[in-house]
């Protein structure tokens, strides 16, 4: 089974580098031409679902796609980014002026002995790849759709990959509306990508 998992487009916060996390914001005008700029990318990959975040941003993201295509579009919220807690709404100098530099740079660094971090009133790295997680597990039992796509969020997208990658690999590059594929095979799971 073939997870094509995608950031959604750029918000004003993302312009602005603000936490965004559980807020709802919405995509500008460039997010959506982004998000627009996905369809030539996946429409050779004969996606036959969208399962998406419920936040306005990657539900918008995931629509464009699937109204592209003429393919059913699901909203799921266990595919949110991570809650941030008090940090959402800041700015990277802010969290690290209120939180400290150690506890931002601990929360970037893909690193298995920081998987239990958070800011004050969020959720832990570890707890949003075991969401991530259980919705790619549970499509997998379902066993419908062998090439799925997934409108989600630069955060979680992240950390479920480096999950199913060795600890010393490099931080997988982000940007919004980049897109992995995340394969099952056999119970084991395969990370390709950045795909172009």
């Amino acid at each position: 089974m073939k997870f094509y998992l995608f950031r959604h487009g750029e918000t004003d916060w993302n312009k602005e580098s603000r936490i965004q996390g559980s807020t709802n914001t919405q995509l500008n005008s460039r997010g959506i031409q982004q998000a627009k700029g996905l369809i030539p990318l996946l429409e050779e990959l004969d996606l036959e679902v969208i399962y998406t975040s419920d936040l306005n941003r990657a539900y918008d993201t995931g629509k464009i796609v699937a109204d592209a295509f003429d393919i059913p579009i699901h909203k799921e919220v266990r595919l949110r980014e991570a809650n941030f807690g008090e940090a959402e709404g800041k700015t990277v100098d802010q969290i690290i002026n209120d939180y400290g530099l150690e506890l931002w740079e601990s929360f970037r660094i893909m690193d298995l002995k920081n998987k239990e971090v958070s800011f004050p009133g969020g959720e832990s790295r570890w707890d949003s790849v075991l969401r991530m997680r259980s919705v790619v597990k549970d499509l997998v039992a379902k066993n419908e759709y062998e090439r799925v796509g997934i409108s989600t969020h630069g955060g979680v997208v992240r950390n479920l990959l480096h999950s199913f990658l060795a600890e010393d690999h490099p931080p997988l590059p982000i940007p919004n509306c980049v897109t992995y594929l995340l394969e099952e095979r056999e119970g084991s799971f395969f990370v390709e990508g950045p795909l172009k």
